[in-house]
């Protein structure tokens, strides 16, 4: 059932109607557009007291300040209705069922997508699909989709997963386990799997796949991946070094690429 047609169709609407809604729904429907930065980046330094992900100052919102990231979602009293559907956190579970499960290459591109779009951004319910993607123990689900051969599954989970990383515990969670398949996936070096490091197992065909042609697009969508998960985080920029991906880096910018 989850190889069908109708299913590929129905996730791939589903996509698209979850691009940009933070912008595209009205503010009485969103619940409110406030943003959480605070389970965005590092919130140990000084500057992080004052400053927000982008360096302005931000006034913090009263009733949101106090959710941890772990613990139960605020403004979830009551179950969704309508159009509420697209962007509340219930919507994680099947689309994680889809991506373990599903064979269909389309409709994996468009789950993958659809979290993609959902997990962007500073929206309250952005920060709300990024934790619950982590509590319904995704993240896993889509490393090991980083390592089949199909070029626009790979782009759209690198760009989840980059997404995803906005999320600190995230942004852990993935430089741990998902580095060495990230830079396994860019194009060139021996990819030697035997490389000491924290950036995570690996898998033994994830050398093989590295060596198939990918688009520009795709790669591009690596590098975003790998920048934001080293962004204000020492131990993932060593478990970079570690995994061999500065070669890599620099033999991607010294490439002339497909265009």
């Amino acid at each position: 059932m989850t190889s069908s047609s109708t299913v590929e169709n129905c996730v791939c609407i589903l996509r698209n109607l979850s691009y940009r809604l933070a912008a595209e729904t009205s503010h009485s429907q969103q619940g409110g557009s406030e943003e959480l930065d605070g389970l965005l980046c590092d919130t140990g330094g000084k500057d992080a007291e004052s400053s927000g992900c982008w360096g302005k100052k931000k006034k913090k919102k009263k009733g949101h300040e106090q959710w941890d990231g772990v613990g139960p979602f605020p403004d979830l009293a009551e179950p969704p209705k309508g159009i509420q559907m697209l962007w509340h956190p219930t919507i994680v579970k099947p689309y994680l069922t889809l991506l373990s499960e599903c064979s269909n290459p389309d409709t994996l591109e468009g789950a993958a997508g659809a979290l993609q779009n959902l997990a962007a951004g500073s929206w309250k319910w952005s920060v709300y699909i990024r934790a619950a993607v982590r509590k319904e123990k995704g993240l896993p689900i889509l490393v090991e989709l980083l390592r089949i051969d199909n070029d626009r599954v790979v782009c759209a989970v690198a760009t989840a997963l980059r997404n995803m990383a906005l999320d600190v515990r995230n942004k852990e969670l993935i430089g741990k386990y998902a580095m060495r398949d990230l830079v396994h996936r860019l194009p060139g070096g021996s990819n030697n799997n035997n490389t000491s490091g924290s950036g995570g197992g690996g898998s033994s065909n994830s050398s093989v796949l590295a060596g198939k042609t990918m688009s520009d697009d795709t790669i591009t969508a690596i590098c975003c991946a790998l920048h934001e998960v080293i962004t204000k985080n020492m131990e993932n920029t060593k478990a970079l070094r570690d995994a061999g991906g500065i070669e890599k880096l620099i033999g991607v910018a010294r490439s002339k690429g497909d265009k």
